[in-house]
């Protein structure tokens, strides 16, 4: 039988479901600075109840144009200062602007209620459960809640660069999945090299002198294709291409004007001398990321001495993976077996696509990471987003358990 709702007071896990009502009540879409300041406001006054000090810095963002709230919350930094914090990641953007949030059932729909105010409702409601218990916080424990997660991510990167060089373990509060009868946390993440292809062939009239122009955009479909071809599955490194814009170069280099040419017969007649495609390369261990660097550059070279074109291939700087193996390891199957003690399964997830705030540390291996502790649900970024209460009340515990633990370590 599931132990988590015997461990938590039915009061205590109210006021953690009223309080994400509120919080996906604030709408905190990414980039709107009034929004992410009442959502930092709201937390952190919460937090300085529970004997956090908290602090709001407006830090200046080139991606949203203004600056944007970043808020911190530090516990007693006690005996095991020289240690390094505890870092807890978490952001207060969303996608969508918010929508009033409803009760369905077992569920709570609501923006953001999955990514990722949910998680910074199981923080506080941990924080309430310690207390209830007479335990406190362990030293050194720091939340940073970022404002831009989902838009890129320049405060986010600075954030985790800053905090994660000292820090003694990393811990975010993103969500976990759903899995059948059971529950994820997250061990690996993978990394991403993004691309750029630029090919430069021969334009000609297609109808005299057909044979004599030589296409960028046949030549660039021909990589797209083969490109993709070395995707792999169970763990394989997966080629996305993004984008693929072919023409005239007038077409191509003027596309934000030139775009009312689709759907008209203008250059229809044009051997197409110019093609730009974008793209990703996905990977869970740093060496597929190189060898599949090494098979586009190679792969560019090969179709441009056969389609008699230029192709040039370069790549934007690498997100490191997150090894599923690696110093968090043994520390990811512990947290398996706190979840059985208290009556319920979870599994560890190997192989997350998505980038999050452990691969933007300057060494992803370097330290102790628990990922994925937030609640599950489904819908995320959409108005279906809903996180289900029988986990955040289970992830409630969880975390406090977590948090014990690591008190007792000094």
């Amino acid at each position: 039988m599931d132990d988590a709702a015997a461990a938590l007071p039915e009061p205590l896990f109210q006021r953690s479901v009223g309080l994400l009502r509120e919080l996906t009540a604030i709408s905190s879409p990414s980039g709107d600075a009034g929004g992410l300041r009442r959502m930092a406001e709201r937390l952190a006054g919460e937090l300085r109840e529970r004997g956090l000090a908290t602090e709001i810095r407006d830090e200046p963002s080139a991606e949203a144009g203004r600056p944007l709230p970043v808020l911190q919350a530090r516990g007693n930094p006690g005996t095991g200062a020289s240690r390094g914090p505890l870092l807890l990641m978490g952001h207060l953007d969303t996608v969508l602007a918010a929508a009033p949030p409803r009760l369905d059932g077992d569920r709570l729909v609501g923006t953001g209620a999955l990514d990722m105010k949910g998680g910074l409702a199981t923080l506080v409601g941990a924080l309430d459960l310690l207390r209830h218990r007479g335990q406190a916080p362990p030293a050194g424990l720091l939340l940073v809640a970022v404002p831009d997660e989902e838009a890129g991510g320049e405060l986010s990167q600075a954030a985790v660069r800053r905090w994660g060089e000292t820090a003694r373990a990393l811990w975010v509060l993103e969500p976990g999945e759903p899995a059948g009868d059971a529950e994820t946390i997250v061990a690996g993440r993978r990394g991403m090299v993004q691309w750029r292809l630029e090919v430069k062939g021969t334009a000609e009239h297609s109808g005299p002198h057909y044979w004599d122009g030589h296409s960028a955009l046949v030549a660039a479909a021909r990589f797209a294709h083969e490109a993709e071809r070395f995707s792999q599955r169970d763990g394989g490194p997966t080629v996305n291409v993004g984008r693929l814009v072919a023409g005239d170069a007038s077409f191509v280099d003027a596309l934000a004007t030139a775009h009312a040419l689709l759907g008209t017969e203008g250059q229809l007649n044009v051997v197409p001398d110019r093609a730009v495609a974008e793209g990703e390369i996905r990977f869970l261990r740093s060496f597929q990321g190189h060898e599949t660097v090494q098979h586009l550059r190679d792969l560019a070279e090969d179709l441009g001495i056969l389609s008699d074109t230029r192709l040039t291939f370069v790549t934007g700087p690498e997100i490191p993976p997150v090894d599923p193996e690696g110093p968090h390891a043994a520390l990811c199957r512990h947290v398996v077996e706190l979840a059985a003690v208290r009556g319920w399964r979870l599994e560890i997830e190997t192989d997350r696509g998505g980038i999050s705030f452990p691969n933007l540390l300057p060494d992803p291996n370097g330290l102790p990471i628990l990922d994925g502790l937030g609640p599950v649900g489904s819908g995320m970024h959409t108005r279906k987003e809903f996180v289900s209460l029988e986990s955040l009340r289970r992830r409630i515990v969880l975390l406090a358990d977590l948090l014990a633990e690591e008190g007792t370590r000094g």
